[in-house]
């Protein structure tokens, strides 16, 4: 029979993923918005912000109080560690995604200034990223985890083609480069959220084996000089 603990660590690993979804949600929404000029769209992704901000606070509360009643160690306690980290991404990836969504009624005052840019291909990508980061932690799967920041390349060559894009718009309607630089913003808003993507699958990674590959090369290059026990 499952113990208390065990039921709390579900319970919460539950609510994230409810958040999770609720994230990508907002970020498609978000895109999409952006990408129609639908500014009601953009209105609603705002709003529901407030949403996530709501399940960030109590999934951090619940962590504290299984910390406190329970004192986890070992497996648990990693599992603790990694849901506050993954609850952190998460909250930023919605403030992310509403600031994507705010630039939306700018766009409507330049046609056309969309056109150049591949918001949608690179959205795309920092999507599947956002995705298999939350399969992996749902899987426990350290061999998908490792392999996300693999596609993040793509999504920084996106995000430096859109602003090449928008500086040669600007050169050419010098009128328009206030709206230019909203989108500026969303491109690297779309950029921030793969990041965050990352972040999410390396801490399924500590989850799973209990190794941090934030910083590998750096922990590679100390243990190589001496500073770090084998």
């Amino acid at each position: 029979m499952p113990t208390r603990l065990t039921r709390e660590l579900a319970e919460l690993r539950s609510r994230l993923l409810d958040m999770a979804t609720i994230v990508a949600e907002q970020f498609t929404d978000a895109v999409d918005a952006l990408l129609d000029h639908d500014v009601d769209r953009a209105e609603r992704v705002v709003e529901r912000d407030r949403e996530v901000d709501r399940l960030e606070l109590e999934v951090d509360e619940s962590c504290q109080r299984i910390m406190a009643r329970h004192q986890p160690v070992a497996s648990d306690l990693r599992t603790l560690l990694t849901v506050e980290k993954i609850n952190t991404d998460l909250e930023r990836i919605g403030d992310h995604c509403r600031n994507v969504a705010r630039n939306t009624v700018h766009v409507t005052e330049a046609p056309g200034i969309l056109e150049p840019l591949r918001l949608r291909e690179m959205s795309k990508t920092a999507r599947r990223m956002l995705d298999e980061a939350k399969q992996a932690f749902l899987d426990q799967d350290a061999e998908l985890a490792r392999r996300i920041p693999e596609l993040d390349d793509e999504v920084d060559r996106l995000h430096h083609e859109n602003f090449q894009a928008l500086v040669e718009y600007v050169q050419a309607h010098p009128e328009h480069a206030e709206v230019a630089a909203h989108l500026i913003t969303a491109s690297k808003a779309v950029e921030r959220i793969s990041d965050h993507a990352i972040n999410i699958a390396q801490g399924v990674v500590f989850l799973i084996e209990g190794v941090d590959i934030r910083h590998a090369s750096v922990q590679e290059q100390s243990t190589d000089n001496g500073s770090i026990a084998p």
